[in-house]
Parts: structure tokens; C-alpha cells; sequence
């Protein structure tokens, strides 16, 4: 699924909603998380593409992209290096457990005709309507999942 905006072009794929997410840097595997039992982790690889400008400097933070649903209820991506842990030995994926490398996080030029693509990491509540990705760094884009005008009839 993606939008376009006046310089930026976002993809992104369904959330997946897992218990753990894990990635491997530097030879190092760091496990992530939900902050309480009540919450689940929702990740979505994203691409972010500049179509027109010569370079964009793109700061990927808690503040640059959020998920939920049109009706207000959202919540922000989370540093996955800051919520990480370093954990011994090896972790498998699987239904409940997603790898998420590569990591989409920190601070980018993206140059024209380019694109980066890496893992969001969102600590959501359960039962929350995973519908937008909420794109907002350099412009303002919405991602839909789902369809909010279908008629339901």
C-alpha cells in the first residue's frame, strides 16, 4: 500500500502484531518487547522514496510516523534501540515472533530517485484498529489499510 505526497512517496505493508521482535546488528541479537501485558508489538516495513527533491533529510522518530485508526486513537513508533535488549543464543522466528531486520530508525539524507526500507515498531494496545500508518516527517501522508468509506451493508 502506498501514498504520495508533494516530495516523498510512502509504502507500507499490514501490520503484523507479534509478542517479540527481534533484530541482529553488528553480530549482536536484541530482542523487543510490549511495555505491559496488555499491549502487543505491530510492525510494518515501510519504504520511503524521494521522487523530486535533490536531498531530504529525514529524521525517522517517535514523532515521524504513528498507527491507528482515523478516529483519533494512535500510537507512536517506538526507538528500538532504546527499547531493546541484548539477549544470549539464538531466537527463532515465528507466528508470534518476527525478525525486523533491517531496523527504520534514526537519521537519513535520502537523496532524488532514492528510497530506504527497514522495519516501524509500534508498542500498541490490544484492540486497537490497526486501519493508517500516519506518515508525518518532512510532509504529512496517511497510509490506509483498510477501507473507511466501504459501505458495510
Amino acid at each position: 500500500m502506498g501514498r504520495t505526497g508533494r516530495n516523498l512517496e510512502i509504502h507500507a505493508s499490514r501490520p503484523q502484531v507479534v509478542s517479540k521482535a527481534f533484530y541482529t546488528q553488528d553480530g549482536i541479537t536484541r530482542i523487543i518487547t510490549p511495555s505491559a501485558s496488555n499491549r502487543k508489538l505491530a510492525v510494518v516495513n515501510t519504504t520511503i522514496v524521494n521522487r523530486s527533491s535533490t536531498v531530504i533529510p529525514i529524521s525517522v522518530d517517535p514523532d515521524a510516523a504513528t498507527l491507528g485508526d482515523r478516529r483519533g486513537k494512535k500510537s507512536n513508533a517506538i526507538d528500538p534501540f532504546a527499547r531493546s535488549k541484548e539477549i544470549s543464543g539464538a531466537i527463532k522466528a515465528d507466528p508470534d515472533v518476527l525478525e525486523i531486520t533491517p531496523v527504520l530508525w534514526g537519521e537519513i539524507e535520502l537523496a532524488k530517485g532514492f528510497q530506504v526500507s527497514g522495519s516501524l515498531v509500534f508498542d500498541v494496545p490490544k484492540g486497537l484498529i490497526l486501519g493508517t500508518i500516519f506518515w508525518d516527517e518532512v510532509e504529512y501522508i496517511p497510509v490506509d489499510f483498510i477501507d473507511y468509506w466501504k459501505d458495510n451493508n
